[in-house]
């Protein structure tokens, strides 16, 4: 029977992973700030050194931890994609990247897969032990499994924060091919057996439905609280892929 992924969830919606390895430990994210009391307990309790850190990408809400893991970790190492690492520094993140990664590299038993489209260097990984695939935020889990480019009015914030909600969903098709046996996303439970679920978030984001009018209240009530509202670039980029009217 296959483990489920180790998840550390701040808030039940921010998620970090723990994958263990011969050497160590591989962080996948690093939350929000007190994501890495988190870490430490579990690798305490484990019996087992932080070797790693991977990034998914780099917002906000998955690097938070980083500077303060890599002080109690000093000879861990901080993995990103080859095209995410131009905020690291906006967002307050000291700690260098000590590799950049692409589609095809390797991290301990962790296979690179490029899914860029949330962010312009977005990865996924596998891993091929267990077929447990860690793919950020190209599929998000709340309220249930959806793209991230399709908005949700319950958790608006990942489609605001997409980078290009169309590269997204090609993305997600792209992860579908992907031999996986779990299916563990940036926010929200993993998944066991999940690719029924996959295929029906995938072909709901390529229909084109324009998001309700309730949908696209509320959600911009919920950005307006966290200064993401609809009216910004992001949001509205978001909002007109989900309308037919961009490519």
């Amino acid at each position: 029977m296959t483990r489920p992924p180790i998840r550390l969830a701040q808030f039940g919606l921010i998620n970090a992973y723990l994958v263990p390895e011969r050497d160590g430990l591989t962080l996948i994210d690093a939350g929000v700030r007190g994501m890495d009391r988190r870490v430490n307990r579990a690798a305490r309790q484990l019996g087992l050194p932080l070797r790693r850190v991977a990034l998914t990408h780099t917002h906000s809400d998955h690097v938070g931890a980083i500077d303060t893991l890599m002080r109690h970790w000093p000879d861990a190492e901080l993995l990103v994609g080859a095209a995410d690492t131009a905020n690291l520094a906006d967002l307050g993140v000291r700690t260098p990247p000590t590799r950049l990664l692409r589609g095809g590299d390797r991290v301990g038993s962790l296979t690179v897969i490029d899914t860029p489209g949330h962010s312009p260097g977005h990865v996924a990984y596998l891993d091929d032990r267990d077929g447990a695939l860690y793919s950020g935020d190209t599929f998000v889990n709340v309220p249930r499994l959806r793209v991230a480019s399709v908005l949700n009015a319950a958790f608006p914030l990942p489609t605001f924060g997409t980078h290009d909600p169309a590269q997204t969903t090609r993305a997600a098709r792209a992860l579908l091919d992907v031999p996986l046996r779990t299916l563990a996303t940036g926010h929200g439970p993993a998944i066991p057996d999940p690719l029924p679920a996959m295929r029906r978030a995938v072909q709901a984001a390529e229909s084109g439905r324009e998001p309700g009018v309730v949908t696209r209240t509320v959600s911009g009530w919920v950005g307006h609280l966290t200064r993401l509202g609809t009216d910004g670039a992001v949001a509205g980029k978001a909002l007109a892929y989900r309308s037919g009217r961009t490519g």
